[in-house]
């Protein structure tokens, strides 16, 4: 019986690979949690995808493709009224789409990045911890136009009324490149209120070095208004890459976090790396006070 389910499970990926190529390919990372604050530690893996992605070519020069993730991190396990975590569902749907691409452009549908999500996070630099917060969210369908404009791209997408993944909205963003600078800007028109929000950003790369700046705001669904600000800076040497980063976040102008992380990753080889952050916060209700050890592998 094993065999017999191999052999069907080898098959459902070679039948398609003679009509397109398909690939596989896949993220792990394991990382252990000192939180000095609480005097706790623990143990997570985070960000463990596997993609299966197709390609194919049609007669009239479009080019077709599809890829599905599947995420299988500790955040998609379950916790009983007990405090014990369980794992009825261990893997989640990590996001699928399918693209038609030409001369006219590129449209996806399905979960994809949305306009103001598809560019952006300069500051997000640290293997953990940080995070800048206006990023944007997915979206049911997008459209990236060729613009015949060197080192210019914009995104616009949509997700109608019904998405189960996607808040229902509009979004857009920019970004141009020249040299060592690049700049972006997006928008996030949803209908939801609390999704409602805008970011823009800089950042400039040069012989190892990389600063960046970004800051956005979006509309708070109880209070006023929420601010982000994010600062971030590496210096890669080799194999090795420094890190600082500086997350802001404002609610109606009283300051809810002001989080510094420092870190260091160093780059083994085959896809594999290892890494520490540190990270810092006292102007958060709960004092951030933390310190993580991890590796990673791409494949």
């Amino acid at each position: 019986m094993k065999k017999i389910i191999a052999l069907a499970v080898a098959g459902a990926f070679v039948a398609p690979a003679m009509a397109a190529d398909v690939t596989v390919s896949g993220a792990l990372s394991y990382r252990y949690v000192a939180d000095d604050q609480a005097n706790t530690a623990d143990f997570v893996n985070v960000d463990n995808l596997i993609t299966v992605a197709a390609t194919s070519e049609t007669d009239n020069g479009l080019t077709i493709s599809a890829s599905i993730t599947l995420d299988a991190a500790a955040d998609n396990a379950t916790t009983d009224s007990g405090g014990s975590e369980t794992v009825s569902n261990p893997v989640n749907d990590g996001g699928d789409n399918i693209s038609i691409a030409g001369a006219f452009g590129k449209l996806s549908v399905g979960d994809v990045s949305g306009g103001m999500d598809a560019y952006g996070d300069y500051s997000d630099v640290s293997p953990a911890f940080g995070e800048f917060g206006a990023d944007g969210d997915d979206a049911a369908i997008a459209f990236v136009p060729n613009l015949g404009v060197e080192g210019l791209s914009v995104t616009v997408s949509a997700t109608p009324e019904g998405d189960a993944r996607n808040p229902e909205g509009t979004s857009y963003g920019a970004q141009y490149t020249m040299g060592g600078v690049s700049v972006y800007y997006g928008n996030d028109e949803a209908q939801l209120k609390a999704n409602q929000m805008s970011s823009a950003g800089i950042k400039y790369s040069a012989d190892g070095i990389m600063v960046a700046y970004e800051s956005g705001q979006a509309d708070a669904a109880t209070s006023g208004k929420m601010e982000y600000k994010g600062i971030a800076a590496t210096y890669t040497m080799g194999d090795l890459k420094f890190g600082y980063e500086m997350q802001e976040v404002k609610d109606d102008g009283t300051v809810q976090k002001d989080e510094t992380v420092l870190s260091a990753v160093y780059t083994i080889g085959g896809g594999a790396s290892v890494y520490v952050a540190k990270a810092d916060d006292d102007k958060a209700s709960t004092v951030v006070d933390k310190t993580a050890i991890g590796i990673s592998y791409a494949f």
